[in-house]
């Protein structure tokens, strides 16, 4: 078999069976590095950077449904926080304001020299957690692969005991003044007033449309094993940075 070539040449079948083997080979890399690719002020490696702190990160799920409203449950979503993850962090260093360990291949729960994905069995075990699912989307299977291979091979533990520190340690997620949070909700409110809604060992991650509104989109609870407020980080900044200017907070279903 011949193919003609752009420059009025012929390629052979040989020839042309190895191009697109070698262009099949090209197109996952260049997807696995576009997934990996880190924010300007991020550093992330397998097992490095030392893990000195956890992040129980939970989403404002109203706002989440406004980035993606096809997603499962987003047709009513509920008017609260749902957990996200629990992420071992490490201290910031200059501009490097979001430094993390991530696909870790010392976990215990794989072989050494992996960070392994979660097998069906050890899938169907999570979801079976009433507690846990009580916390988190919907359709969690998905999150859950993803925040185990990313953050949970990093953590030092088993799966159980990772999914099962999303309940424990849930007791994080409080407010200085829930009430003055209740009364936000459905408006827009400066970002600084909200901020002071919310404890001091707390870090924001917004969301901003089309048109430049924003929203107040995660809440990130920085922490130590034990789950009492760690207070040596200032400076953490994960995604989107929250602008002070008036902030939306949308309403879901109560």
């Amino acid at each position: 078999m011949r193919c003609r070539h752009t420059d009025g040449a012929y390629i052979q079948g040989n020839e042309l069976m190895r191009l697109l083997k070698a262009s099949l080979l090209l197109f996952p890399l260049a997807w696995i590095n576009a997934a990996m690719a880190l924010d300007p002020n991020e550093q992330a490696y397998a097992d490095a950077p030392p893990t000195r702190f956890l992040v129980y990160s939970v989403t404002w799920q109203p706002t989440f449904c406004k980035m993606k409203p096809t997603t499962a449950g987003c047709e009513q979503p509920p008017q609260r926080f749902l957990t996200h993850g629990v992420w071992p962090y490490s201290e910031s260093i200059g501009k490097y304001t979001n430094r993390h360990p991530q696909f870790c291949t010392r976990s215990p729960a794989c072989a050494e020299g992996e960070a392994c994905a979660m097998s069906e069995d050890a899938m169907d075990k999570v979801l079976d957690n009433a507690d846990l699912r009580a916390l988190v989307p919907s359709d969690p299977a998905g999150m859950f692969a993803h925040e185990w291979k990313k953050h949970g091979t990093c953590s030092g533990q088993t799966m159980q005991q990772y999914f099962e520190n999303f309940v424990t340690l849930r007791k994080v997620v409080t407010f200085e003044d829930e009430a003055a949070f209740k009364q936000m909700i459905g408006n827009a409110t400066m970002f600084s007033e909200i901020r002071k809604t919310f404890p001091a060992n707390t870090a924001f991650r917004c969301y901003k449309d089309v048109t430049g509104d924003q929203y107040l989109h995660e809440v990130f609870y920085l922490i130590d094993s034990q789950g009492e407020p760690y207070l040596n980080e200032r400076n953490l900044q994960i995604g989107v940075q929250c602008a002070e200017q008036h902030t939306w907070i949308p309403r879901g279903r109560a």
